[in-house]
Formats: C-alpha cells, structure tokens, sequence
C-alpha cells in the first residue's frame, strides 16, 4: 500500500466510502470467489433486503443452499422471488428468544455450514422486549449469541463451518460496555446503543473463537453502504453522504468472501475489505479482560443458558 493509500485509509472517509472500496478492490484476488457451493448450507438473518440481501444472491449464484431467515413473511418472499437458485425462507425474530428457540427447533437437517449474523436495528427511542431487553441489545448481540449457542453441534458437523457477525466501523469510538445495557440508568442514544452492540460482537467473535472449536469465528466491517437502515435509521448521514455510500453487493463483498473463500481466513478476527483490521484505533477504547468476561457472563445470562 502507497502512501497516498495509506493517508486516504487514515481519512476514514476515503476508507470506508465508495472510493475507498474501489482501491481496495484493486488487491481483491477474484478468482478466490470463482467457488462452487453446491454442498453448503448457509443461513442468513435479516436477508429481505441490504447486505444480507446482496450476500444471499451471491452466495446462491454459486450454488449455495441458503436460508433466508426473515422476520417478515411477505417482504421475505418478495425478495426471494428476486434470486435464482436453491433458496429457502425462513421466519424468524432474532430479537424474541423464545422464536429464535422455535426456530432451531424447528430447523431442518444436523448440518450448518455458515451462519450470518446480518439483522441488526438502530432504534431511535427506547423499546424493551418481551425478554425485558434492549431492542438493540436484543437483536444485535443477545438473540445471535443464543442462535449460534443453539446451533454449535449442527456447525460442529460441518467440515468447515464458519460464523460471521456483520459489525460496523461505528463501533470504533466506543469502549465495550456491559453494565447498562438494558439503557435503565442513562437516557437513551440509539447511536451510541448501535455502536456498543457492535463493539459487543467484535468481541464475541474472538470469544466465540477461543471457546468452540471446528468452527472459525468472524466479525467483519461493510464500509458505508446505502442500505434501508441507513435510509430510515441515520437521515441526515445519508442525506449527506449518499453520492459517497457503497452498494449493497460493495458493502457484501467481504461476508461473501469470509463465506465463501475456499481457505478459511484466520478466526476470532475483524475484517473490512477482504482485510484483517484493527478493533481498536484509540487505546481509550480497549478494554480490559473482567469486561470481556462480564459480557459473555451478560450474555449468557439474558440468553437463559449456563456460561
């Protein structure tokens, strides 16, 4: 990388719009994603639309089976009738416990190859669940903690299983927080509540890493990607950067190659643009061991299962 690559990477703006993934593209080795994937099975949260979108038609274009796991049956078909390939959909609320136990449940053959943690929220207001969380603590952490937890031996029977958690550059300014995650002791700030959630699952990837083994653990940063949630959650960021935003299959392209890459990359790492990346770029953020071990305890315990 040049110099003039490497201050346009430290602009985060030229890093993480458009411009910033046509660069990096430049590197990408495109025929490590000339692949056939007919004899994996992939599911997909949040997949109607976005990045999980533009993950599962890619995925399927290269003969994957993928489950679109979608919590709107209408919009989920609608958006099914828009891929070719063997694509099965799903119903499921990540944010509701107590569906994502009737799903894998209810979930088909022993074997997942790769599970996509996609479906996230940015709320505006305060919204607790019928578990008493945190809508977004509840979607973005809590409820892809217990699906993955509910699913290990049906990845542990893949020969190459791999978990990616879709995260965000959002989550840099912020230091891992566990201590109010339900927002009952400081007024609410969706933002902030969005980016301590994907701090969260950063760190949950290199646990996740250090505690399953047979399955690599991934968390992965999209860029700014002109997304429905970015449209309704942040308006006026998208109001100022959308000639600037990637496409949803630019935003998907490193899901898609943590996927799909015939040689798993190296797990319980953070990755942007086919990349591995720093989780930290201020030391104020870093945490310290007892915070990463009280949010898995945290996890566990708004999940229901034993640590």
């Amino acid at each position: 990388m040049g110099l003039l690559d490497r201050a346009l990477d430290k602009s985060i703006v030229f890093s993480f719009d458009q411009s910033g993934f046509e660069r990096h593209r430049a590197s990408f080795d495109d025929p490590e994603l000339d692949v056939d994937l007919s004899n994996r099975r992939v599911l997909v949260t949040g997949a109607n639309s976005g990045l999980g979108f533009a993950t599962t038609r890619a995925l399927a274009a290269r003969g994957a089976q993928v489950h679109m796991l979608c919590r709107d049956r209408e919009r989920g078909e609608a958006a099914r009738a828009k891929i070719d390939g063997d694509v099965k959909l799903d119903l499921i609320d990540v944010s509701d416990l107590t569906d994502v136990r009737r799903f894998a449940g209810q979930l088909g053959p022993d074997r997942v190859d790769v599970l996509i943690h996609n479906a996230g929220v940015l709320p505006s207001e305060r919204t607790v669940t019928a578990d008493g969380l945190e809508l977004t603590w509840a979607t973005n952490v809590v409820g892809p903690f217990l699906l993955t937890h509910l699913l290990t031996d049906r990845l542990g029977a893949s020969d190459d299983a791999r978990v990616v958690h879709v995260s965000s550059g959002g989550m840099y300014p912020v230091r891992l927080s566990t201590s109010d995650t339900r927002w009952e002791r400081r007024a609410f700030d969706g933002v902030r509540a969005y980016a301590e959630t994907k701090r969260a699952q950063v760190v949950l990837a290199e646990q996740w890493d250090a505690r399953l083994d047979r399955v690599s653990f991934y968390a992965m940063h999209p860029g700014w990607a002109d997304t429905p949630g970015v449209q309704s959650s942040i308006p006026g960021f998208h109001r100022v950067m959308k000639h600037r935003l990637r496409s949803w299959d630019e935003g998907a392209d490193t899901i898609v190659w943590l996927a799909a890459t015939p040689e798993a990359p190296p797990s319980g790492r953070f990755y942007f643009d086919r990349e591995e990346a720093p989780t930290h770029l201020m030391k104020r953020t870093r945490e310290t061991p007892a915070q990463r071990d009280a949010l898995w305890a945290r996890c566990c315990e708004d999940a229901g299962i034993d640590p």
